[in-house]
């Protein structure tokens, strides 16, 4: 075959190919109902940190009340009664513990 050919067939190939792994990631995409909402906020302290080397942290630490800069805050029943724990993710570096 020709050098010509050769390069056409390998043309058509790499866009079929590339046509295929862009369908795939279409239907594997991240919609926007499973984005991770991010507090743009910092807490005042957190001891239970879990920092993620992407820049995301959550803080696990269970308080009596619930930090002002916290959307979304879940009750935790403790046998000392209710308390509450901030489930929002934050972008940056966990504060000083408490």
């Amino acid at each position: 075959m020709k050098s010509s050919t050769l390069l056409v067939l390998l043309c058509l190939q790499a866009a079929l190919i590339m046509g295929i792994f862009a369908a795939v990631a279409k239907e594997n995409a991240v919609g926007e109902s499973k984005a991770i909402d991010i507090n743009p906020g910092q807490l005042k302290c957190c001891t239970n940190c879990n920092f993620s080397f992407s820049g995301l942290y959550t803080c696990d630490d269970v308080r009596k009340d619930c930090d002002p800069v916290c959307k979304k805050c879940v009750a935790v029943k403790t046998y000392s009664g209710n308390k509450f724990k901030c489930t929002d993710t934050f972008l940056g570096m966990c504060g000083p513990k408490c």
